[in-house]
C-alpha cells in the first residue's frame, strides 16, 4: 500500500495540472508523481551511463591514435594465432 505523498509550495498551477492529468489516466497525483520523479531518475541515469562510455570510447579511439602513430596502418595487431 502506498502512502500519500506531500509535497509544499507546489503552486496552485502545478497542482492543478498533475489532478488533471492523474485524472485523464486513472491514478492518483501521488502515483502520477512517484511515476514522473522514478522516470526522471532513470532518464537521469540513462544519460549518465552513456557519458561514461562516450568516454571510454574516447579513450580507446585515442589508445588507438596513439597506436597508428607508433605502428602505422596494420591489421596484424588484431590477428587471432
Amino acid at each position: 500500500m502506498t502512502s500519500s505523498l506531500n509535497i509544499r509550495n507546489l503552486g496552485d498551477a502545478r497542482k492543478a495540472a498533475l489532478e488533471a492529468e492523474a485524472r485523464l489516466q486513472g491514478v492518483s497525483v501521488a502515483d502520477l508523481v512517484r511515476t514522473c520523479i522514478d522516470q526522471g531518475l532513470a532518464r537521469s541515469q540513462a544519460d549518465r551511463d552513456r557519458a561514461n562510455w562516450v568516454a571510454a570510447a574516447r579513450q580507446g579511439l585515442a589508445d588507438e591514435a596513439r597506436h597508428l602513430d607508433r605502428a602505422g596502418p596494420t591489421l596484424a595487431r588484431f590477428r587471432q594465432l
